[in-house]
C-alpha cells in the first residue's frame, strides 16, 4: 500500500491538475465543503417555508422535503445530470453533484434547523412578537443565532454525509476521490485490495475526527441543560 501512495499519492490528491481537471482528495473535500455552505441556506429557506404560518406554502414545501428525503440520492443525480445541460449548455459535472448535494442535503438540514428552533421555548418568539417585531425578523434577529448553538453537533454530522455522498460523483464521471482509486485501479490491474483498502481508510480518516468532534459538541452543548435538570430537583427538595 506504501508504495501505491508513494507513487501516485499526487494523482490522488489532486487529479490531473493543472494538466488536467482537478480530482482526487481535493475534489471531495472541495464538494463537500462547497455543499455544505450552500445546503445551510437552502435548508433555512425551506426550514422558513415548513414553518410559515400561510398553510399552502408550509404543505408544498413538506411535499418538496418528503420527495427529496423518499428518493435515494443516486436517484435525483441521475436527474439533475441529463436535465441540467438542457438548462445550461455544456454544465461541468462538478456543478451536477453540487446542485445534487445541495438540494438533498438542504432538505435534511432544514429538519434540522427545525428541530433547533422548536428545542428554544416558545416565550422567545412570543416576547420578539410583542416586542412589536415581525415574524421575520423574530426569527432572524431572536430565534436563529439562538437555535444555532443547537445544530452545530448536527451540520457536523451532516458534513460526514456529504464527504461520503461525494463517492457517487464517480457514477457521472466525476474525477473526485473514488473515481481516482477506480481509474488506479484500472491501471495496476492486481491491486484491487490495497487500492480499496487505502480508499476506506482514506475516507475513515477524514470522517472519523470530524464525528468526534460532533460527539464532543453534542456533550458540551447537552452540558448546561443537563446540570440544569439535575439542579432543580436538588432546589426542589
Amino acid at each position: 500500500m506504501w508504495e501505491i501512495l508513494e507513487t501516485y499519492w499526487v494523482q490522488l490528491l489532486i487529479g490531473y491538475y493543472p494538466d488536467g481537471p482537478l480530482g482526487g482528495l481535493a475534489m471531495t473535500l472541495m464538494l463537500a465543503l462547497v455543499g455544505l455552505l450552500l445546503a445551510m441556506p437552502a435548508g433555512l429557506v425551506v426550514c422558513l417555508g415548513l414553518i410559515s404560518p400561510w398553510r399552502p406554502l408550509s404543505r408544498a414545501v413538506s411535499l418538496f422535503v418528503f420527495y427529496m428525503r423518499s428518493v435515494p440520492l443516486i436517484v435525483h443525480l441521475l436527474w439533475v445530470y441529463f436535465l441540467l445541460p438542457l438548462v445550461i449548455k455544456g454544465a461541468p459535472l462538478w456543478l451536477v453533484v453540487l446542485v445534487v448535494m445541495t438540494l438533498f442535503n438542504g432538505a435534511y438540514l432544514s429538519q434540522t434547523i427545525r428541530a433547533g428552533i422548536e428545542a428554544l421555548p416558545k416565550g422567545q418568539y412570543e416576547a420578539a412578537r410583542s416586542l412589536g417585531l415581525p415574524h421575520g425578523r423574530a426569527m432572524r434577529h431572536v430565534i436563529l443565532p439562538q437555535a444555532l448553538r443547537n445544530m452545530l453537533p448536527s451540520i457536523v454530522s451532516q458534513f460526514v454525509l456529504l464527504i461520503k455522498e461525494t463517492a457517487l460523483g464517480s457514477v457521472i464521471g466525476l474525477h473526485e476521490m473514488t473515481l481516482e482509486f477506480m481509474g488506479l485501479n484500472d491501471t495496476l490491474g492486481d491491486k484491487a485490495i490495497p487500492i480499496f483498502t487505502l480508499l476506506g481508510i482514506s475516507y475513515f480518516v477524514l470522517c472519523y475526527p470530524l464525528t468526534l468532534l460532533g460527539r464532543y459538541l453534542e456533550r458540551r452543548f447537552a452540558g448546561p441543560s443537563r446540570s440544569a435538570s439535575a439542579s432543580a430537583p436538588a432546589a426542589q427538595a
